[in-house]
């Protein structure tokens, strides 16, 4: 069995169309709208593919109207803009969708348990583990969870840890990477073993239709910045 990881798409359908490998199945560990211009494109994207798919932030944000939590600064500001615009293309079936994944799931497929959550064991939507967080942490994280290979996203930052024989992965962000690199970035799991994987999209024309969205002049210019350069 071949599993395909993805995370954090954020409304960019060529960053996820983009992704040219044999799968079995995908899982999702969630963020599919916000931010991006194209959220209808990447829900139909994925539910014509039955995705296996933990809810994130942002997600859950626009299918329940709350607020997603992201730290104050510029990416609040943008999230809030651009979520103005995601609640106006979307139908409700659409955002009822959105709100029906559970914020974990398990799957997994020759005994092999695979355990998926947008933000952390502990937190499911909320808590960021980055590369950086302590081993001490992580291990915590990991210990907590009866599986082989944990799943998770939020951050935008890919990485793969092991404790204990169990295997911690973030898959990094299909739509709106945050280390530097436009590519979209997602995971393989095939046979136990697990790889961060990379592919070339067409970055140009996701930020000409970022800079068309219809919000205020100078946030569509960070988002397009954002999406152009990976980083905030």
């Amino acid at each position: 069995m071949r599993t395909l990881v993805i995370s954090d798409i954020h409304g960019n359908i060529d960053a996820l169309q983009a992704i040219d490998e044999q799968y079995d199945n995908i899982v999702c560990t969630g963020d599919i709208v916000d931010y991006g211009p194209n959220p209808r494109d990447c829900i139909e994207f994925l539910r014509e593919r039955n995705v296996i798919r933990a809810r994130g932030n942002h997600d859950h944000a626009v299918a329940f109207c709350q607020d997603c939590q992201t730290p104050k600064g510029p990416l609040r500001r943008l999230s809030l803009a651009s979520r103005e615009y995601t609640e106006k293309v979307l139908s409700d079936g659409e955002k009822s969708w959105l709100g029906e994944a559970e914020t974990s799931v398990q799957t997994g497929h020759d005994g092999l348990r695979i355990f998926a959550v947008h933000g952390a064991p502990s937190n499911h939507m909320y808590k960021y583990l980055l590369p950086q967080t302590s081993d001490e942490v992580l291990a915590k994280e990991v210990a907590s969870v009866d599986a082989d290979i944990i799943v998770i996203g939020h951050t935008h930052q890919p990485f793969i840890k092991r404790f204990d024989g169990k295997v911690l992965v973030n898959a990094g962000s299909v739509g709106q990477p945050r280390d530097g690199i436009a590519k979209a970035c997602y995971a393989i799991i095939e046979d136990g073993a697990v790889e961060i994987r990379r592919t070339e999209y067409d970055v140009a024309a996701v930020v000409a239709k970022t800079r068309a969205i219809p919000i205020d002049k100078s946030l569509r210019k960070r988002l397009a910045y954002l999406i152009e350069n990976a980083h905030v």
